[in-house]
């Protein structure tokens, strides 16, 4: 222990002091009282600056505790690469797909498709209560006449109606089957914008490059695409070992609660739970060049969801005589505090896009190098996470992977100018961080509404709880959940095959297929999709839940707006990736 207390004190003092220290001839009280002293201060000054360096990583690079090895180990683990698969040479090559007489066909296909208005009301009746519906009938007829082999040699069923459910049985019913996903409606074109648009937007008018139209994008391309794939494998005597299901919902933008969910329950009662290989939905990012690398995002997630009414009940009266805060201007403070104090972003391994960003930092070839410093040490240091944080934010389009977001979409109150409302409400919309619950969210508006109550005399009554009951109250707050939804779990990537499959016949696709569209090997990363998918639905029938349009750079062609448009050629790579998917899906290993 001597000796062990003696290089301890020699590693912290400079050499005079150890002298000191060791002198035996020097037995002073004093002596001894200011060589302490001094260890003490080494010691101390020794432990702030290792805080200190800590905490600030010291922008520009790897923090000073990190070990080389370890540090390079666990970075190589966060991007693994992903094989190209190229497909086997029992059926033609996707180039087929690129000919003039093809093309011409699949404008046909998906121009049509694009012509029927399959639109998403969210006010829409009943089936058969309503004949907004009977658009999706005329699109079903024009689907069979234009796959005849599809929906001759599949099993075709009718789900409430408008629901397509196609299925070609596997040689081998041992192994599960694959899903492909896709949904027929589109979301409305508001009156207003009509003159705005370049062409009709349900003329499905082809420019030369371009098929403009609703649902052009979202989601006919990859109906069309998914059809056009396994139409052309038919042609060719197609009979898959593993079975493929084809699933189209008619309610997607509306959340699926008539289409997607009775497919999905009567997918469940049919195989049973945890009955399907993989699911292929929209979503993702699609291929995107990103810092001069190019990426495959694909979605592994989606953040949760809740919808709340919050709605104060008043006496009401004449405006001549008002209070000095009114249900109007109450509810409005609460909106402000809620806009005040948004929820704080993090990051960590449970959300996709941690992985994500591992994978921009390590195979972007052009990524600032603080940047990427900081993306890598974002576990160990606070303050390279904080910047790390402040980047992302910067950008609407990833802001809010790494937040809940908050949004008050509707507002109702008051009838006449000279009259105080009796009743106010607003509908808040919220999309829930991985890393959170439905049940923290609501406990925060509650909390929020609780302080305002208190403040202004008010009962609250939150999602069926009396939280304040007084007789005496001036008015009440009642909150309501309209809609909820929890974040779906992460489809896991780690030696998982779906994964190498799905990622595979990614790079293959768009590194090759056509001349491809990139100039180097494309990095396949997890990530995650702020909005939901009809795959809400599909949870129970397996674990491996993929959100990917196959197309480059998705973000271009004015999804849910004015002059929604998709390349032709991109939509044949569309094609050609599920084309090549469903060759894949038999010989990969």
């Amino acid at each position: 222990m001597t000796n062990e207390k003696s290089n301890l004190q020699g590693a912290l003092l400079p050499t005079d002091e150890q002298t000191i220290v060791n002198n035996q001839s020097s037995n002073s009280l004093d002596t001894r009282r200011k060589a302490n002293g001094r260890i003490a201060k080494a010691v101390i000054t020794i432990f702030a600056i290792v805080c200190y360096i800590g905490f600030y990583c010291f922008k520009s690079g790897t923090p000073l505790l990190a070990s080389g090895p370890s540090v390079s180990v666990s970075r190589a683990t966060e991007c693994p690469d992903v094989e190209k698969i190229i497909p086997s040479d029992q059926f033609a090559s996707p180039e087929q797909f690129f000919t003039d007489d093809y093309k011409n066909f699949s404008i046909h296909a998906w121009a049509g498709a694009i012509k029927y208005p399959t639109v998403g009301y969210d006010d829409l009746k009943d089936i058969g209560e309503d004949d907004r519906w009977l658009p999706f009938g005329d699109l079903q007829q024009f689907l069979k006449e234009t796959f005849p082999l599809t929906f001759s040699k599949l099993e075709v069923e009718h789900v409430n109606t408008y629901g397509l459910l196609l299925t070609l049985h596997g040689k081998d019913t041992s192994l599960k089957p694959v899903l492909l996903m896709a949904h027929q409606d589109v979301v409305p074109v508001p009156d207003g914008t009509l003159a705005d648009w370049t062409y009709p937007p349900f003329s499905g008018h082809f420019d030369g490059e371009f098929v403009w139209g609703r649902g052009s994008s979202d989601d006919k391309n990859s109906l069309i695409g998914i059809l056009e794939g396994i139409e052309a494998l038919l042609k060719q005597g197609y009979a898959p070992d593993r079975g493929v299901i084809l699933s189209f919902g008619f309610d997607e933008e509306v959340s699926g609660w008539r289409g997607a969910k009775n497919i999905a329950s009567h997918l469940e009662n049919k195989l049973g739970k945890d009955s399907i290989y993989m699911i292929i939905d929209e979503g993702g990012g699609g291929v995107q060049n990103v810092h001069g690398g190019w990426f495959g995002l694909l979605g592994t997630g989606e953040k949760g969801y809740l919808d709340v009414r919050v709605a104060i009940t008043t006496s009401g009266g004449h405006s001549s005589i008002p209070p000095d805060h009114t249900s109007i201007g109450i509810i409005s403070r609460f909106i402000t505090e809620l806009e005040d104090n948004p929820y704080e972003p993090d990051i960590t391994r449970a959300n996709p896009f941690y992985y994500n960003l591992q994978c921009f930092a390590e195979k972007a070839p052009e990524i600032d190098a603080q940047f990427k410093a900081d993306i890598q040490n974002i576990e160990k240091c606070p303050a390279a996470k904080k910047r790390v944080i402040d980047i992302v934010e910067q950008d609407f389009l990833t802001k809010y992977v790494i937040r809940t977001s908050q949004a008050a979409d509707v507002i109702n109150g008051g009838i006449k100018i000279n009259a105080l409302p009796e009743q106010v409400s607003v509908d808040l919309n919220h999309r829930i961080a991985i890393e959170s619950s439905v049940d923290f969210v609501k406990e925060n508006i509650v909390s929020k509404i609780t302080a305002l109550a208190k403040r202004f005399e008010f009962n609250v009554k939150a999602f069926g709880e009396n939280i304040l009951d007084n007789a005496n109250s001036k008015g009440l707050f009642e909150v309501t959940s309209l809609s909820e939804l929890s974040p779906a779990p992460v489809t896991p990537i780690s030696n998982n095959p779906t994964w190498d499959l799905l990622g595979g016949t990614v790079r293959q696709v768009f590194e090759d297929v056509n001349g491809g569209i990139v100039d180097s090997p494309i990095a396949i990363t997890p990530s995650i999709m702020t909005a939901n998918t009809d795959t809400r639905h599909y949870w129970n029938l397996t674990k491996n839940i993929y959100r990917f349009t196959p197309i480059a750079n998705p973000f271009d062609y004015n999804i849910h707006t004015v002059d929604e448009h998709t390349s032709v050629d991109g939509h044949l790579k569309a094609v050609a990736f599920y084309y090549n998917f469903l060759r894949n899906v038999d010989t990969f290993n």
